[in-house]
C-alpha cells in the first residue's frame, strides 16, 4: 500500500516534517533575535549587564596620580554591549582618562576598579562605532535610580571626575578603528 492510498499516514508525515522544520526555523530566528533589555546577560568570563541597560565598561587596574589639588586616572579596560542583531555581546578595548581637582598631595598609586553602566543607546552607539565618549557630552550620575543619565557611575570614580572613554588599545585605533570581537552571553 503506498501513501497516497493512506492519506492519514501521509498527513502525519507531512505535519511531522512541518513541525520539524518550523522549530529548526524557530531556534536559529530565536539565535539572531536581540537581547530583550528586559534580561540581565552575562559574558563567558561573568560580566554582567543589567536588565534595562545597554552595557558595562570595566577598567580594572587604573593608575591614580595627583599634584597638588589636581588629580588624574589612566586605564585601559574592556567595554561589552548587547549586540543589537543577535544573542551575542560585542567587546572591545577601550583607554580610559579621567581628571578632578580632588588632590591633596604629590603621588601615584593603583586605585579600585572602574565600573560604569551604559544606561542609554546614545553611548553605546557611539562606542560600538568607534567614537570617543566625553562625560561632558552626556548625563553621568553615580545614583543607581538616575533614569535620565546615560551612564551610571558603580565604582571607582565620583561625580566630580570628568573622563573620556576612548575605544582602543593604542592611538592606532584612532586611524584605523577599535578592534571588536563577539563574546558568547547567556541570560543571567
Amino acid at each position: 500500500m503506498s501513501l497516497h492510498q493512506r492519506p492519514h499516514v501521509a498527513r502525519a508525515v507531512l505535519t511531522a516534517f512541518l513541525l520539524s522544520s518550523s522549530i529548526a526555523v524557530a531556534q536559529e530566528a530565536a539565535s539572531r533575535t536581540p537581547w530583550p533589555l528586559s534580561s540581565t546577560i552575562q559574558t563567558e568570563t561573568g560580566l554582567r549587564i543589567p536588565a534595562g541597560m545597554f552595557g558595562v565598561v570595566v577598567i580594572d587596574s587604573p593608575r591614580e596620580a595627583t599634584l597638588l589639588n589636581l588629580r588624574g586616572m589612566t586605564g585601559i579596560g574592556v567595554v561589552v554591549l548587547r549586540d543589537d542583531k543577535s544573542r551575542d555581546c560585542l567587546t572591545m578595548p577601550v583607554r580610559f582618562v579621567a581628571g578632578d581637582f580632588g588632590g591633596n598631595s604629590i603621588s601615584t598609586r593603583s586605585v579600585r576598579s572602574i565600573h560604569l553602566v551604559l544606561q542609554s543607546a546614545r553611548v553605546a552607539r557611539a562606542l560600538a562605532d568607534g567614537q570617543d565618549v566625553v562625560s561632558d557630552m552626556y548625563r553621568i550620575s553615580s545614583a543607581p535610580d538616575d533614569r535620565d543619565a546615560d551612564i551610571i557611575i558603580q565604582s571607582g570614580l565620583s561625580d566630580s571626575h570628568g573622563f573620556v572613554l576612548n575605544p582602543g588599545r593604542s592611538v592606532l585605533a584612532d586611524i584605523l578603528g577599535a578592534e571588536t570581537s563577539r563574546t558568547p552571553c547567556s541570560e543571567a
